[in-house]
């Protein structure tokens, strides 16, 4: 069965009412029952730590939501965005289009959709146009495809710890979540790659061998919203360059293998929210677009993606800067701690730091943000009470971090 002929009565979503509410009453139990069996857990956490802006019953804790309420702000290093800060040409198209705020935006993207599947594979944008859909921010379309795009059954993180959004989605929609397809039967697998915050990183070979290893019926959710660090070859690395194999996997064993970038990291815009998802056939875009809410994508964020994906001088200044800025931290932090083991690839964004004690990354964070320099807590949604994670930011803004973290 090819994956383009699959429709809602192959796939068990159109069933009768009475069947459908059912289900959706046994999901809404589930839910209820994780979030009475979590109270004391995040009441405890909440007595721990300053997150005002987050509800921890309802939400999943994230980066960059303390910098508002710090009176001697001066860098977020909470966020893995990019150092360089927004393209400028970029926040200039998007306050441009405020010109425009009394129009709606295209409801087909266009021609932004079409510029960006340029952008993701000039020798192949035809292909990649016509499964390929925007959303805002990656958070809607893990959202959307979990619902609706994927299998029904279990989801398995090979990596526990790794961007949570998926796992949210996914229970929050009354998935059970396992630990191992070697224990129980999974129907969707989630994989960051590179993976934040770990820092780990597999090349494309690895990757489909990973995927390849699934069983016949799976949807596989593939973030790579971090592979534009890689450097100027970053698309021969990635899947985006796959798609014959990827059509493969869908049509010869109903793998479902989905790309998904969040483009807020690389050109630093999470205020505007922006992302995208490519789909294994049109069949998948359709049934998603199908159940996304209109206009999702406003039109500065439109406005913003073009002049972006046009801006090639912004991506080789990223390249050609963050590294040696991460070094510097690196260097730095092994002066000021020898024992901290700092891990991630030279090319990312940010660092995924082992203090080796709890105690330690407690102090650490207070101290960076009584500087103005907040960090970003492994305890809190990775549970990693002894890491921190620490986004690569410019020398005088380091600086301050260093500061902070002398003792």
């Amino acid at each position: 069965m090819t994956i383009m002929s699959t429709t809602h009565e192959d796939r068990g979503y159109a069933q009768s009412p009475v069947l459908e509410k059912s289900r959706d009453t046994e999901k809404e139990s589930k839910v209820s029952n994780k979030l009475d069996d979590s109270a004391s857990v995040v009441s405890a956490v909440k007595a721990k730590w300053d997150c005002t802006n987050w509800d921890l019953n309802t939400q999943q804790p994230h980066g960059g939501q303390e910098w508002a309420q710090i009176d001697n702000f001066v860098e977020d290093f909470s966020v893995t965005t990019n150092t360089l800060g927004p393209p400028w040409k970029a926040v200039a198209a998007a306050t441009a289009a405020l010109s425009e705020v009394e129009h709606y935006p295209p409801a087909n993207c266009e021609p932004h959709l079409t510029r960006l599947a340029k952008f993701l594979d000039p020798f192949n944008a035809e292909d990649i146009h016509s499964c390929l859909m925007l959303g805002n921010g990656a958070s809607e379309l893990i959202d959307l495809v979990t619902r609706v795009g994927a299998h029904p059954g279990n989801v398995c993180i090979p990596n526990s710890v790794q961007y949570k959004e998926y796992e949210r989605a996914a229970l929050a929609d009354g998935i059970t979540k396992i630990e191992s397809m070697d224990t129980k039967p999974c129907a969707i697998m989630a994989i960051v790659n590179p993976c934040n915050p770990t820092g780990e990183y597999k090349r494309v070979d690895e990757m489909k061998k990973m995927i390849e290893a699934c069983n016949p019926g799976t949807t596989v959710l593939v973030d790579e919203s971090m592979q534009p660090w890689v450097g100027d070859k970053w698309r021969d690395d990635s899947l985006v360059r796959q798609r014959e194999w990827v059509k493969r996997q869908a049509e010869s064993r109903d793998v479902r293998v989905f790309v998904i970038h969040s483009w807020t990291k690389i050109w630093s815009c999470p205020g505007i929210r922006l992302g995208s998802i490519l789909a294994p056939t049109r069949g998948e875009v359709v049934q998603m677009r199908t159940h996304q809410v209109p206009w999702s994508v406003n039109i500065c964020a439109l406005a913003f993606l073009t002049a972006a994906v046009g801006d090639s001088e912004y991506l080789q200044h990223t390249w050609s800067i963050t590294q040696q800025w991460r070094q510097r931290t690196v260097d730095k932090l092994v002066e000021l701690h020898p024992t901290w083991e700092v891990k991630g690839e030279p090319f990312l964004s940010w660092l995924w730091v082992d203090t080796k004690d709890e105690r330690v990354a407690d102090m650490a964070v207070r101290r960076c943000k009584d500087h103005g320099t907040p960090i970003r807590h492994g305890k809190h949604g990775y549970e990693q009470a002894t890491y921190i994670r620490i986004a690569v930011r410019s020398p005088e803004k380091q600086d301050i971090l260093f500061a902070a973290l002398s003792f």
